[in-house]
């Protein structure tokens, strides 16, 4: 019988490559429901069946997405704390629907799937998904994984022969990762996006105070948070690259210069080619702060000027570049051919998937034994810049065995190139050539380099200059990245005495650090474990695209007011959001779960735990975002400005003790009445109806809230002239989460005398008990009605009798329960 097996491929790009190469360029492609994703069917011998009826296929990216449950997704619907604990649920989300359909109706026909997902942590999460969603379609049916590192031939006739089963524990790493960034970053992201819409903050990246005044006008915070261009986002990866960014930034705005002085000593000597050559020696010191101490060396050395060369060291230098790993890759492109790493990692990925190069992300900087190098340096014989050269590593026995770096994934190979590329152009072609010749550059002889130290003395005080000559280029011939000049002086010899042209006292000024740099920045994310080489790059643009950054025109990245904002105020709070400890703590345990050396509960545990607990700490500091975003941002007005003030000092805030003011909106039939303060830019809402007054001692001393210090208001019903008590910040932010808002002081159980939550519970419990007690009270009654009536032969008719007086003495008792409970209701009958 016939087998018939579904082929899946992680983009519609590589599905075709793979497609081509099985089927030898013969295969039919027919549609699929995703316009985008097409299937290709060919015969094929594979698991020692032969024709196999194969179908070749593709997703695009992750199929599936994790989020909360909907009732959690609206941004007024709970505290952002629960976003910590809320239920989630990973689905495919609606414009994957179509590759869905595909899968089920495929899978169906199919008697075996193979999964050729990319071959690293994040592709072996997606061949999950593509089963789970398989799984759900058919019951019944064999799969395997395909692991390979290139899309040529070579490689991918050895992932046919090679098939294995999936690695589930890396896909529950993954999904380990993606519930933390998930509940971490909406917990966060939502806290600080409420709480900063009380200033103005325009969606720009200068470094320029934000004034802006016009609603509207660029404004990137409103009421309707929920568009990626509305949120002031954070994440675990995310805030701590920023936090790299901010730090060299705070280095530069601190920076006090400070003068210096330095002493050097020129001597013009003849050449071998009998030339004269000035040759500037260094002073040893290298330089001093105090220009007296400066000075008084200065003359010493003036009184005798004679200089006595006391040390000549030569020495050789050799090199030659390790293998190509994805991060040394973007930060060289960034670096050398000022290409972002974003669009370094593009650049590679359509490279990979036309087959030119081996795939991009990797963190292996060693071949393996085995590897047909030779052939992979053939394939670049025909090529018309470095042909010539690949051709004499091969034929003229110039070709050494690269050396071997210290990094491996055990996954895949060092980046090179799989095949000669023509057509290319742009920075395609500048991303393409480089690989290539880094490659070359790695199979190549070590550059040797002549190093000479002359060492000479004035009056004890040393000064030395070394001069560099190339012995031989090695791989310099084909690397030109990696720039090596000449720098030649004349021949001195050890005791040589000589009177130098001058002797100079120098003065400088120490300068500020520069902005830091993309590879840069790469190298501190990299050694803090931050993000992995597969994700490094799209940390840096989302702190780009969210306007916490930008880049200035030397490429170096300048934080913009929010970025430091933002960083400042969680420093103040004392956490360590922007530093790298945290996540890296979290990349760590990720990796245990891979290992098996850890379960995905007790990652998500000890990690959500611990981030609650950060969350409950920034809530009680929340003012240190005050602190820092006045230092740049002016307040918004409360509401959108439509509000007048009823009373300029109404009543204290318990945040810095000012006087509030006491507002209402133009609305005539039901004004919108809050409470402002100045000084913190925080607004409060007030209820709609009632008359409103502070709330006094009989001493006349104003009382405050016990648990956030504000000053407790009055409302009265006019009606009914009934009152009751409210904090105007525990009303808008309930102590508790389980409370929603609006809340008053007769729902709370705090130790306070206004607090009568304790006295309803109380109330409640005691005619719960009551109807208890009355309940059996009748039923004993009755138990002892019913012996009596057996004893003297009454009927059956009259012991009914006695069970319904039972049951209307029951629900009396009830009547009598629920009546107290609408009484209790009724003193608190207020529209709020």
């Amino acid at each position: 019988m016939t087998k018939r097996i579904l082929n899946v491929a992680e983009k519609p790009s590589a599905a075709k490559e793979i497609a081509a190469i099985l089927s030898n360029k013969r295969a039919t492609v027919r549609e699929g429901f995703s316009k985008y994703n097409k299937l290709w069917d060919f015969k094929y011998n594979i698991l020692n069946f032969n024709d196999c009826e194969m179908t070749f296929t593709s997703v695009t990216g992750h199929l599936m997405e994790i989020d909360v449950v909907d009732q959690f997704k609206p941004w007024a619907s709970c505290d952002p704390i629960q976003l910590f604990e809320a239920p989630i649920r990973k689905t495919v989300p609606s414009d994957k629907e179509p590759l869905k359909k595909t899968l089920e109706r495929e899978i169906k026909k199919a008697d075996i799937l193979i999964l050729w997902l990319d071959c690293d942590r994040e592709g072996e999460n997606i061949a999950f998904e593509v089963l789970e969603v398989c799984k759900n379609a058919k019951k019944k049916f064999e799969f395997y994984r395909a692991h390979f590192s290139a899309i040529i031939p070579r490689e991918i006739d050895r992932a046919c022969e090679n098939l294995v089963k999936p690695n589930e524990k890396d896909s529950i790493a993954v999904d380990t990762r993606m519930e933390i960034d998930l509940r971490i970053g909406a917990a966060f992201t939502r806290f600080q996006t409420l709480y900063l819409k009380k200033f103005k903050i325009i969606s720009n990246s200068d470094n320029q105070p934000r004034t802006t005044t016009a609603a509207g006008n660029g404004n990137i915070l409103n009421n309707n948070n929920s568009s990626g261009k509305e949120i002031i986002s954070y994440g675990p990866c995310q805030f701590p690259t920023l936090g790299f960014v901010v730090e060299r930034y705070f280095r530069i705005v601190n920076f006090k210069p400070e003068d210096f002085w330095n002493l050097s000593v020129v001597h013009e000597k003849m050449d071998s080619s009998g030339k004269m050559t000035p040759v500037t020696f260094s002073w040893c010191r290298n330089r001093l702060f105090d220009y007296t101490a400066a000075f008084i060396l200065y003359e010493k050395c003036l009184d005798n000027t004679e200089a006595t060369v006391v040390d000549v060291t030569s020495k050789e230098s050799r090199y030659r570049p390790v293998p190509l790993t994805t991060i040394e890759l973007q930060k060289a492109a960034s670096k050398k051919l000022k290409i972002s790493s974003v669009q370094t990692m593009q650049y590679a990925e359509e490279l990979y998937t036309k087959g030119l190069i081996s795939y991009p992300r990797t963190e292996t900087d060693s071949f393996q034994p085995g590897t047909d190098l030779k052939g992979l340096i053939g394939n670049q014989a025909s090529n018309p810049e470095w042909g010539a050269y690949a051709s004499r590593l091969i034929n003229n026995n110039q070709f050494v065995y690269p050396k071997s770096g210290k990094n491996n994934d055990n996954s895949h190979p060092p980046i090179h190139p799989t095949s000669s590329a023509t057509g290319l152009s742009g920075n395609l072609k500048k991303i393409y050539d480089f690989i290539t010749r880094r490659f070359l550059a790695c199979c190549s002889e070590e550059s040797v380099f002549a190093n000479t130290t002359v060492t000479i003395d004035i009056q004890g005080e040393r000064f030395s200059e070394t001069g560099t000559m190339v012995l031989k280029l090695g791989y310099l011939e084909v690397y030109p990245f990696d720039k090596r000049n000449d720098k030649l002086i004349p021949t001195y010899q050890k005791g040589e005495r000589f009177t130098p042209k001058r002797i100079d006292l120098t003065k400088g000024t120490t300068v500020a650090p520069h902005y830091i740099t993309e590879a840069e920045l790469l190298t501190a994310m990299d050694n803090n474990k931050i993000g992995t080489d597969a994700t490094m790059a799209t940390h840096i643009q989302t702190i780009q695209d969210r306007f916490y950054v930008k880049k200035n025109e030397s490429n170096q990245f300048v934080p913009s007011n929010l970025g430091v904002s933002l960083v400042a105020s969680y420093e103040l709070m004392g956490f360590e959001f922007s530093k790298p400890n945290l996540r890296a703590a979290i990349e760590a345990d990720v990796d245990k779960i891979s290992r098996g050396q850890k379960t995905k509960q007790e990652v998500l545990l000890s990690t959500i735990e611990k981030y609650k607990q950060l969350y409950q700490l920034a809530n009680q500091n929340i003012n240190c975002f005050d602190r820092s975003f006045r230092e740049y941002y002016e307040p918004a007005d409360p509401k959108g400005g439509e509000f007048r003030i009823l009373v300029s000092q109404f009543s204290r805030c318990g945040k810095c003790n000012a006087k509030m003011q006491y507002k209402s909106d133009q609305n005539p039939e039901a004004p919108k009445r809050i409470l402002f303060c100045p000084q913190c830019i925080d607004t409060f809402d007030l209820p709609k109806n009632g008359d409103i007054s502070q709330l006094v001692t009989s001493m006349g001393v104003p009382q405050n809230c016990p648990i956030c210090q504000y000053q407790v208001l009055s409302v009265r019903n006019p009606i009914n002239d009934k009152s009751y008590t409210i904090c105007p910040k525990c009303r808008n932010s309930p102590p508790d989460p389980i409370h929603k808002k609006p809340f008053h002081c007769f729902q709370c159980t705090f130790n306070c005398n206004l607090a009568t939550g304790n006295k309803q519970q109380q109330q409640q419990q005691q005619q719960q008990q009551q109807q208890q007690t009355n309940y059996n009270r009748n039923n004993n009654n009755n138990n002892n009605n019913n012996n009596n009536n057996t004893n003297s032969g009454r009927p059956i008719t009259t012991r009914t009798t006695r069970t319904t007086s039972q049951h209307r003495t029951f629900t009396a008792s009830n009547n009598n329960f629920n009546n107290n409970n609408r009484n209790s209701d009724r003193n608190n009958n207020f529209i709020f």
